[in-house]
């Protein structure tokens, strides 16, 4: 069973969980699958790790000093680096391909740290194999195979974490629980900083998307984390200034350094820089000024200890100089909330809907600074066809209705009541807790068949049927032709559907900070 320490470890990733909110209708969504079984007798969580470069080591690191997890293979197209990152723990299996791994039977989750390019389709085969999955950032590099992903998980009832490690880094924990308990006041400016010590080889920029999708996406995902709201349009710049050997490359991947600006549905702006060199250590801050006060952290530095000699005061010693040392603790915890996760089936703390969003924000933002202008987020929605050119009202006068958009291409479960009460969120985009009957018939069809067809016991329903449920669940006559989620829980029950779960928070296992 897990030691003390697990337990204690576990009480913090708790709170790491409390940071991040007539004629009847019958659903004919596809079935989805069983949870896969774990088998946990000695409380401990069998773990296969993709790739042994260097966030595969970060990772293998914090799942060897976890006492509830056990990594018990690794992979690497390179053989040997595979069989050194082994070495590391006492009787851990090594591989050169990601399929042993994937298919080992002793594995029940899946640690995904590979090249950008390849996580879609790891992704899928580990969904397809029943384990579930920790997948470093981004999920994939394009928006249709990141829905692809993260539908094939929803089917097969496997569990989806996106590895955004920052939001378990103790000084931006603090920040956000400055903003969240009112001592700072509400947001003005939010101010993020991300340099490394130094560029990667071109191995890894080319093919990944570049620096949006592969660094800045962490800081872009963190500006929404802190802001506490949803962001509507970025503008971005790029040039290539400390690493002249990807300046042939295409798109952002020529770029190693980038300057951001993102706004925000409450009227709020973000400033990050990025750049891949800075020679004196690994500079990563956080500023946000509010209405009641400013909080900021600093670099973090291997010791407190501060020289004090002729010609310096300061620290004694640089900044960490790698992300491995500066995030170890991020990682850790990253790590312990999954693992809780699983063992104690609770909703992911970092979703695919929030790589799903992050990934958008990366997207946005080559565009802009390709295009060198303002980009809103729903332009990348409309390129993909996510959204038509012809929005409702609802959508125009909310400029942040992109991101509940773009997650209802999430497939839902019909009978699962948190997945319900999800989708009866996306589709309020007035924020008033409340749908009417058009929205109601976009909910049913969003659940019926992938034809779209209505299906009303067994038989095509018209609108004129939907209608008469939506009067008949009203509770009163006086709410402007609207319907709240109880209400539209009572009219999907009424018709038949199995409910096969009690109601789990507000929004079931994720929220939005316009809420």
């Amino acid at each position: 069973m897990a030691s003390l320490k697990a337990v204690t470890l576990l009480a913090a990733v708790t709170h790491v969980h409390a940071l991040h909110a007539g004629v009847g209708i019958a659903a004919n969504a596809r079935r989805f699958a069983a949870a896969p079984r774990m088998a946990l007798a000695d409380g401990v969580l069998n773990v296969g790790i993709i790739g042994a470069g260097r966030i595969g080591i970060v990772h293998l690191e914090a799942l060897a000093s976890c006492p509830v997890a056990k990594p018990v293979i690794i992979s690497n197209p390179t053989v040997s680096k595979a069989e050194a990152a082994a070495a590391m723990v006492p009787g851990m299996e090594f591989t050169g391909s990601d399929m042993d791994v994937i298919n080992h039977p002793d594995v029940e989750a899946v640690w995904i740290c590979s090249p950008s390019q390849f996580h879609a389709d790891q992704i899928k085969a580990c969904a397809n194999a029943g384990k579930h999955i920790f997948c470093e950032k981004p999920i994939a590099v394009s928006l249709a195979e990141t829905f692809e992903a993260v539908n094939l998980c929803r089917e097969k009832n496997v569990k989806l974490m996106t590895a955004l490690q920052r939001r378990f880094d103790p000084s931006f924990q603090r920040v956000k629980e400055g903003l969240m308990d009112g001592s700072v006041g509400e947001p003005i400016i939010v101010k993020l900083c991300s340099r490394d010590p130094a560029p990667p080889p071109v191995s890894y920029v080319k093919g990944g998307g570049g620096i949006f999708k592969d660094m800045a996406i962490h800081d872009l995902d963190m500006s929404r984390f802190l802001m506490g709201s949803e962001p509507v349009a970025v503008m971005a710049s790029g040039s290539c200034c400390v690493s002249p050997e990807i300046a042939e490359l295409e798109g952002p991947e020529a770029y190693d350094t980038a300057m951001i600006m993102v706004r925000f549905s409450n009227g709020r702006e973000a400033v990050i820089d990025v750049c891949r060199q800075a020679p004196y250590g690994y500079d990563q801050r956080a500023e946000v000024l509010g209405t009641k006060g400013m909080i900021q952290t600093d670099n973090i530095h291997p010791t407190t200890a501060k020289l004090f000699v002729k010609d310096y005061v300061g620290a004694a010693d640089m900044p960490y100089d790698f992300f491995m040392s500066r995030y170890k603790e991020a990682y850790a915890r990253e790590t312990l909330a999954f693992v809780d996760a699983l063992v104690n089936d609770k909703p992911t703390p970092c979703s695919g809907r929030d790589g799903l969003v992050a990934l958008i924000m990366a997207i946005a933002a080559g565009i802009s600074a390709e295009e060198q202008r303002w980009v809103q987020f729903s332009e990348v929605l409309e390129r993909e066809g996510i959204l038509g050119a012809n929005k409702d009202p609802a959508e125009t006068n909310n400029a942040a209705a992109w991101v509940k958009k773009a997650l209802r291409r999430i497939e839902r479960d019909p009978t699962s009541e948190s997945d319900l009460r999800e989708v009866f969120f996306l589709f309020d985009l007035d924020g008033d807790y409340r749908i009417n009957v058009d929205e109601t018939t976009e909910i049913i069809k969003l659940l019926s068949d992938s034809s779209g067809t209505l299906v009303c016991n067994g038989a095509e329903c018209t609108p004129d049927a939907i209608r008469s449920m939506f009067a008949a669940a009203q509770k009163e006559a006086d709410v402007n032709g609207t319907i709240d989620f109880d209400e539209f829980l009572a009219m999907w029950r009424s018709a038949g559907n199995e409910i096969k779960e009690a109601k789990k928070g507000p929004v079931g296992a994720f929220r939005f900070f316009d809420w």
